[in-house]
């Protein structure tokens, strides 16, 4: 069985909706859910190759600090609910390390968050394990810059809710 370490931070004093014990194993519960999606392991260029840990990190911040990010690393001065920098976005062979595979971050304003739940009618929690999932699978390649791949990415994250 693959072992899934992930690392949760926080920049700045940001709440957390829950404890980071509890973050993480929800985390690897989705980790989990998707492993075992065929979609996920017949498209995703990360199991390409060979490994027996999957590592990443999870960080949590406030919207003027993703704006930040957004600016400096994406050209968009605007606040977003999630950011993924994925370790193997250019060269697919980066991504091993001792076994491991070290997928990137994921970074995730809690106010948006906040403010999408109510939007989405949505509890925080629900709201925090989609922008998880939805993370995840940018880590594992898979992006929404067309109607398919966004219905497709969408589909993946509320089967996977759904089974959390």
């Amino acid at each position: 069985m693959m072992k899934i370490k992930v690392e949760i931070n926080t920049i700045g004093k940001i709440h957390l909706c829950e404890n980071k014990t509890t973050l993480k194993k929800q985390t690897k519960n989705i980790f989990s859910i998707l492993l075992n999606m065929p979609d996920i392991i017949e498209k995703s260029t990360v199991f390409q190759k060979q490994f027996s840990n999957l590592s990443f990190e999870i960080t949590f911040c406030n919207d003027e600090t993703i704006r930040e990010i957004n600016s400096t690393y994406r050209s968009k001065n605007k606040t977003t609910d999630v950011i993924t920098f994925a370790l193997f976005a250019d060269d697919v062979n980066a991504l091993i390390m001792n076994n491991t595979a070290e997928l990137g971050e994921i970074i995730i304003s809690i106010d948006t968050l906040i403010k999408q739940a109510q939007e989405n009618k949505n509890d925080i929690k629900t709201e925090l394990y989609t922008l998880i999932t939805h993370g995840i699978l940018h880590l594992l390649g898979f992006d929404h810059l067309t109607q398919k791949d966004y219905d497709f990415v969408v589909g993946i994250q509320e089967a996977a809710i759904k089974n959390l």
